[in-house]
C-alpha cells in the first residue's frame, strides 16, 4: 500500500500571489502619479502664474489725475501756449440776404415739400462772461478740474484688526479708505524716517461719525503718526453704516505706508 504524502510537506506556489501584489503596487504608483499630475496640471489664470510669489503692487484709486493745476476758468482743449487768459467767444453768424418767397407762389401738392436746411454750425450755450474779463489772442492753455497737484506718496490699507474689508463690507471700506487717503497729506515726509507702518484705530458709530481715534502701532516718526491722526480726523463723517451691520458700531484699523 503506498503512503500518502504530507500536504504540509508540499510547496505552496508563489507565482499568483506575487503577480497579484505587484500588480496591486503598479495600481497603487499609478494612482499617485496621477493624482500628483492632476493637482500640478496647468491651470488658465489672469496675470503670473505663479500669484503667490515674486513682488507684489499695490494700486490705489485717486480722485483726481495728479499734475499741476491752472487757476484758469476749465479749458479742456490742449494747446502750446501757456496763457491762462481765455480767448474771446466767436460771434454769432447771422445769415443776411436770404431770398423771400414770391407772394404769388404757391405749393404743389404732387412734389414732395423739401427738407428745411440744416444749420451749418450749432451753437452751445456758453456762460456769460464777467464785464472786466480780459481776452486774449493766444489760445488758452489746458485747464481742468479734474487735474491737481500730487500731495505726496504713501499708501493707506486695511489694518489686520478690523471686520471691514470682507465680501459684505469690501465696498464699504473702500469708500472709507479712499476718503482718508484724500485727506493724509504727505507733503515733506521722508519715507526714510518712518521704520513701520503707521496704524490707527477708531470707531465708526451708526450715524458715520467717528470716536477715539488712536495710534495703536507707531512708524518711528511723531510726525508721520500725526498726519495719519489728521487723516482721520478730517474724513469725519463717514457714511452712515451699511443696513446689514446690527451693531451700534465697528471698529475700523488702517494702515498708512511712505514706502
Amino acid at each position: 500500500m503506498a503512503a500518502h504524502p504530507d500536504i504540509l510537506e508540499q510547496r505552496d506556489r508563489l507565482t499568483v500571489p506575487f503577480i497579484g501584489a505587484l500588480t496591486v503596487h503598479v495600481c497603487v504608483i499609478a494612482l499617485l502619479f496621477i493624482g500628483w499630475y492632476w493637482m500640478n496640471r496647468r491651470r488658465d489664470t489672469l496675470g503670473d502664474l505663479n500669484p503667490a510669489g515674486g513682488q507684489a503692487y499695490t494700486v490705489s484709486s485717486v480722485h483726481n489725475i495728479p499734475i499741476p493745476r491752472r487757476e484758469a476758468p476749465p479749458n479742456p482743449v490742449a494747446n502750446d501756449t501757456q496763457s491762462t487768459v481765455p480767448t474771446a467767444p466767436a460771434k454769432q453768424q447771422i445769415q443776411k440776404n436770404q431770398p423771400q418767397p414770391d407772394k404769388n407762389a404757391f405749393e404743389i401738392a404732387e412734389k414732395p415739400k423739401r427738407q428745411a436746411p440744416k444749420p451749418t454750425h450749432q451753437q452751445q450755450y456758453t456762460p456769460p462772461a464777467p464785464a472786466n474779463q480780459v481776452y486774449s489772442r493766444s489760445p488758452q492753455a489746458l485747464s481742468n478740474p479734474m487735474y491737481g497737484a500730487q500731495s505726496g506718496a504713501g499708501q493707506v490699507g486695511l489694518g489686520p484688526n478690523t471686520p471691514l474689508g470682507n465680501n459684505r463690507l469690501g465696498w464699504y471700506a473702500e469708500i472709507i479708505r479712499q476718503k482718508i487717503a484724500q485727506n493724509w497729506n504727505t507733503n515733506g515726509l521722508d519715507a526714510r524716517s518712518q521704520n513701520a507702518p503707521a496704524i490707527v484705530n477708531f470707531y465708526i458709530m451708526r450715524d458715520g461719525s467717528i470716536k477715539n481715534p488712536q495710534i495703536v502701532q507707531t512708524s518711528g516718526n511723531p510726525t508721520i503718526d500725526n498726519t495719519a491722526l489728521r487723516a482721520v480726523y478730517q474724513s469725519n463723517p463717514f457714511p452712515a453704516l451699511p443696513p446689514q451691520i446690527s451693531e451700534p458700531y465697528i471698529t475700523a484699523q488702517f494702515t498708512f505706508n511712505l514706502r
